[in-house]
């Protein structure tokens, strides 16, 4: 029985083909809901870089106000120019976060809408896998029976059915089988895009832990820049020297106390500069100011390393590529859904064909009974 033995052969490819297919399909279909939820960390990407601009911004203010305080201008100035220069890279990459969330939200929508189409293709798959067993079953056991009958006619004659039976539906499994490994290629290729998107988002995950990071390091740096900055609006009152107040008793004026005389200056005023006061006052004035700022100057660290980001090269990989790797993921579940009618008249022809090699079994059971 060479064509029922080529046939058994090509179906068992091709099921075996549908296997593949089905299992790269759920793959895919799992890898997408994965993604779907993983690309959400660009949004809180975009924000943390938002953050992490502020920040610097807010630092670079700070640390030019308190530069003139002598003690840290030098210090200060430094550490403004070094975030000046981290700051450009995290500028670039906001713009580019900022477009990629305009492709990403397409993107993930666009998942929403195909993976209830995956699921149905998936559940066709099923489907033909059973149907392709059943073919395989049904074939196994009629070419049993037959080889077990002894030499007779009636054995010649249902190998000639067989036969011919299998001659007439192998053009229909080869035609399926080559359909198949087209679409397989496709599925396959798109589980590898799957892949490349998954390993963007660890990167992304990776990168939003590296701007936080960054924005860790700054929190008590800003915080401690306030807090200096705040009191650059405290009003220092220093007495010096005064004049005697006097009191009228019957129209005749008497002393009676003493009017101290104050200087009132802000922090702020005070490290600008004032002009036209004494130096024993301005010594008042300063050893006033120092009791103030020291303190909050010994808690202030301008002796800071900015972590590096490196992650931020998955920002410009994904601007470039994901909106192309989405297309290579959804083109073949495209493919795979107008083929659903072609499978859906494949099993029909399967149908019928088991439907005469179920007979040609039943008959060659009773010829095996008798």
């Amino acid at each position: 029985m060479e064509q029922t033995n080529k046939l058994m052969h090509d179906i068992s490819n091709a099921e075996s083909h549908t296997s593949q297919i089905e299992s790269d399909v759920k793959t895919v279909s799992h890898d997408l809901d994965s993604i779907h939820q993983d690309l959400a960390i660009s949004k809180k990407i975009n924000q943390s870089l938002n953050d992490l601009n502020s920040s610097l911004t807010i630092a670079k203010e700070l640390l030019t106000v308190v530069s003139i305080i002598p003690e840290i201008g030098s210090e200060a100035s430094a550490l403004k120019n070094t975030i000046s220069e981290f700051q450009i890279p995290i500028k670039s990459a906001l713009a580019c976060s900022n477009k990629i969330e305009k492709v990403i939200k397409p993107v993930r929508s666009s998942i929403e809408k195909i993976e209830p189409k995956i699921e149905k293709v998936d559940t066709k798959l099923l489907s033909i896998m059973n149907i392709e067993n059943q073919f395989v079953s049904s074939l196994g056991s009629a070419t049993h029976c037959i080889n077990s009958l002894p030499n007779s006619t009636i054995k010649s004659n249902l190998v000639e059915e067989i036969e011919k039976a299998s001659e007439a539906i192998d053009p229909s499994v080869l035609q399926f089988d080559k359909t198949q490994l087209g679409l397989l290629a496709g599925v396959e290729a798109a589980k590898d895009q799957c892949e490349k998107i998954k390993s963007w988002t660890a990167d992304l995950i990776n990168l939003n832990k590296e701007i936080n990071a960054v924005i860790n390091r700054l929190k008590p740096l800003i915080s401690a820049l306030k807090a200096i900055k705040r009191v650059f609006k405290y009003v220092i009152r220093v007495p010096y020297g005064g004049y005697p107040k006097f009191c009228k008793k019957w129209g005749v004026p008497y002393p009676c106390g003493w009017h101290t005389v104050y200087f009132s200056f802000s922090i702020g005023q005070i490290l600008h500069g004032i002009s036209g006061v004494l130096a024993p006052i301005m010594n008042l004035l300063n050893k006033a100011m120092n009791a103030i700022l020291s303190p909050l100057l010994k808690a202030l660290n301008l002796n800071i390393n900015l972590p590096s980001i490196p992650g931020l090269v998955v920002l410009d990989n994904l601007m470039h590529d994901l909106e192309s790797t989405y297309k290579s993921i959804t083109e073949p579940f495209n493919e795979l859904i107008k083929e659903l009618d072609f499978f859906s008249e494949f099993i029909t022809d399967i149908h019928s064909f088991i439907h005469q090699i179920d007979k040609i079994n039943n008959a060659c059971l009773i010829k095996n009974k008798k």
